[in-house]
């Protein structure tokens, strides 16, 4: 049985132009970047050839770029450093953010939960489009804020804007990049302090550079544009599947279904069924879904995210994820709608 992989919102196939480009590092630009004899300049001409190319992509200056492990690493860095300015100040964030920008914040006193912005706001934190219910979001504006917005999730599935913020952290193995490789851009001129010691990126994150990975993410960076393009094409296959599916019973709901959503990604709502037997059921069919986040799978607590919306416990319960890679066929979207038709005795 072909097995089929639904679930690309948790992580996506590195593109095999990352790949060639991450195998010939290992073999070509392995030294120390750092290092100042040939061999280590070799590797820190490529590592910063990278930062060019994925800065023009972005549309920001190569010196703002510090390349980080992962986005989780990135929002801490970017929050812990601007805590000793801006932790006790009022800050405004998005409920439905990922933990990995939650738990940092526990430490800052004065938080409250958009849409509520209260008076004399320093900090605005809102994510780009979430990973659980795949819904976008625009970035609040208020005079004299700095705005963060994570981009982890948006990155290579909807157009990106940095116009609108200040500071934004991206995720490399969401788009076709490796893992252990990701982002923080900062503006100029922040109140931002270094947490992790180390010579390394301008000082603001220690740590010998991973080339291989901040090579094979540039190489993923090159074809953003028909992963884009591929993306896109997935909406109506997404369309169908929420029309089939809703079809079977009057207590099943797309969540954010009319909105402005990822083209990707449908999270759908069963009532009466929970989503973690009919994931464990499918995957014995051969197609791997999600629950939620792939951060919280086997967690006990239901979705935080689908929470912030209003649902209730048993609700967020039932929930399951579809997101597809670009490329995704009908073909492989009947086979789900058949696996879902049985798991849920339709």
């Amino acid at each position: 049985m072909t097995r089929l992989y639904f679930d690309a919102n948790a992580t996506a196939p590195v593109h095999p132009a990352a790949v060639e480009a991450m195998a010939k590092a290992m073999t070509e630009a392995w030294a120390n970047p750092t290092s100042t004899h040939r061999e280590g300049q070799k590797a820190r001409n490529a590592v910063e050839e990278a930062r060019r190319a994925i800065a023009a992509s972005l549309g920001v200056a190569p010196a703002e770029l510090v390349f980080c492990a992962s986005a989780t690493e990135a929002l801490h860095l970017l929050l812990d450093g601007l805590w000793s300015e801006l932790g006790d100040e009022p800050a405004a964030a998005f409920p439905g953010e990922h933990s990995a920008c939650l738990n940092p914040l526990r430490t800052w006193s004065r938080v409250s939960w958009l849409p509520e912005i209260p008076d004399g706001v320093r900090t605005l934190i809102q994510m780009a489009a979430n990973n659980e219910t795949g819904l976008c979001y625009a970035m609040p504006q208020r005079v004299g804020a700095i705005r963060l917005k994570d981009c982890a999730q948006a990155w290579g599935k909807v157009a990106l804007d940095l116009s609108d913020c200040d500071a934004a952290v991206f995720s490399g193995h969401k788009m076709g990049g490796p893992r252990g490789a990701a982002l923080l851009w900062m503006r100029p001129g922040l109140p931002w302090e270094p947490v992790m010691e180390g010579p390394q990126e301008r000082r603001r994150r220690g740590g010998t550079e991973d080339t291989p990975a901040i090579l094979g993410l540039a190489a993923a960076v090159k074809h953003l544009p028909e992963r884009l393009e591929g993306n896109a094409a997935l909406a109506p296959l997404r369309d169908a599947l929420e029309v089939e599916v809703l079809g079977w019973s009057p207590d099943f709901e797309a969540i954010g279904c009319g909105q402005d959503r990822l083209p990707n990604t449908s999270c759908l709502l069963l009532r009466g069924h929970s989503g973690e037997a009919v994931h464990m059921a499918l995957d014995l069919e051969g197609l791997a879904i999600s629950t939620g986040s792939a951060c919280h799978s086997g967690a006990v607590k239901p979705s935080h995210a689908v929470m912030s919306l209003g649902y209730s416990e048993a609700e967020a319960r039932s929930v399951i994820r579809v997101s597809m890679l670009p490329g995704t066929t009908n073909a492989e979207v009947d086979r789900l709608v058949a696996g879902l038709k049985k798991v849920l005795k339709a």
